[in-house]
């Protein structure tokens, strides 16, 4: 596949990466890894890197500002790449709020290269001519080792603290089960003989604001439990004025995932939930639905490709439609009664 992936890139002029909705550090710095590292050994070539929306705190990164927050399907049309690169993603609806099909109709009728370089579950992949996938704990170490081990590329500016971030946040600071742990703890060696700065990293990545810790006390307010499993979820009143008082869909994204991120898997003995709260993103009556476990105790990948989406076995997500936020637990508790 490297091979595959050597001459796709050699044989565009154009090339496009992205990845997925709601984009979190491993999102951004397996991007970014990927679209500095081109430009600096392609010179010659166009590459844009896009994503649909904008993650917050992540700006410290060196060439951030060449990340283009715009739709995908304006950017396919007015671009016209040869290739079209999707990193830590595996299908065209996780890199974009609405248009996944359009953008897979266009794809194909223009005859575009894909590849996909993830290190998520392969269900549900889209089909594409080049997929790695090396079962990293990152998406940014996939690149790396593709770029620097496997192409043999030059190394641009910042890759050390853009891919310590990656392997930081989607490890949990190293501490997440990882089947290729000695390789992982391996490259952060490396990465931190090159200058990469974690105290940096963990600052910026765990910083909140008031609206935040809001999120988190409706949440903790909310908590209800199984036998085996702890949920929460967003109150559709406190989603409606928070809204009404001019607030955005992806600032309360931010809320939930302290929350479903740090405590969820944590509270009462019980190692695995999620939580459920209205995202007008997906338009109405929409309810995403976040799922984490604790090492192998539970796979909720399996129950969130149920729920219309996908992940890792210890975290992952989904979303339902459904009338109201109780309606929504509902059908996601049936679903797991199923699995």
């Amino acid at each position: 596949m490297i091979d595959k992936f050597r001459q796709y890139i050699q044989d565009a002029e154009k090339i496009l990466i992205t990845s997925h909705i709601s984009p979190d550090p491993d999102a951004v710095s397996s991007l970014l890894l990927l679209g500095t590292t081109l430009k600096l050994n392609f010179p010659a070539k166009q590459i844009r890197m896009v994503i649909e929306e904008e993650p917050d705190g992540l700006n410290f990164l060196t060439s951030y500002e060449q990340i283009e927050f715009k739709q995908l399907p304006s950017v396919l049309e007015e671009f016209n790449p040869q290739l079209f690169i999707m990193v830590d993603a595996n299908n065209f609806e996780r890199c974009s709020r609405q248009h996944g099909a359009e953008i897979r109709e266009y794809v194909a009728k223009k005859q575009i290269k894909t590849a996909i370089i993830d290190h998520h579950e392969p269900e549900g992949k889209d089909d594409e001519a080049v997929y790695i996938n090396s079962g990293n704990p990152a998406s940014a170490q996939e690149v790396y080792e593709l770029c620097f081990k496997g192409l043999k590329l030059q190394k641009p500016n910042g890759y050390a603290q853009t891919t310590m971030l990656g392997l930081y946040a989607d490890t949990g600071g190293f501490a997440y089960h990882n089947p290729r742990h000695s390789e992982t703890l391996a490259l952060a060696d490396e990465l931190i003989a090159a200058g990469a700065d974690i105290e940096l990293i963990k600052n910026a990545i765990y910083q909140y604001t008031e609206d935040d810790l809001r999120v988190f006390g409706e949440l903790a307010a909310n908590i209800g439990s199984s036998a085996d499993y702890t949920y929460s979820f967003v109150r559709d009143e406190f989603v409606g004025d928070w809204l009404k008082a001019g607030k955005t869909a992806a600032e309360l994204h931010r809320g939930t995932e302290v929350f479903v991120n740090d405590f969820i898997r944590n509270i009462g003995g019980r190692k695995w939930g999620f939580i459920v709260y209205k995202n007008v993103l997906y338009g109405d009556n929409f309810y995403s639905v976040s799922l984490r476990s604790v090492g192998d105790v539970k796979d909720v990948s399996d129950i969130a490709r149920k729920l219309d989406g996908g992940g890792h076995k210890p975290a992952a997500g989904g979303k339902v439609q459904a009338a109201n936020v109780q309606e929504a637990i509902e059908k996601v508790r049936d679903v797991i009664t199923q699995v």
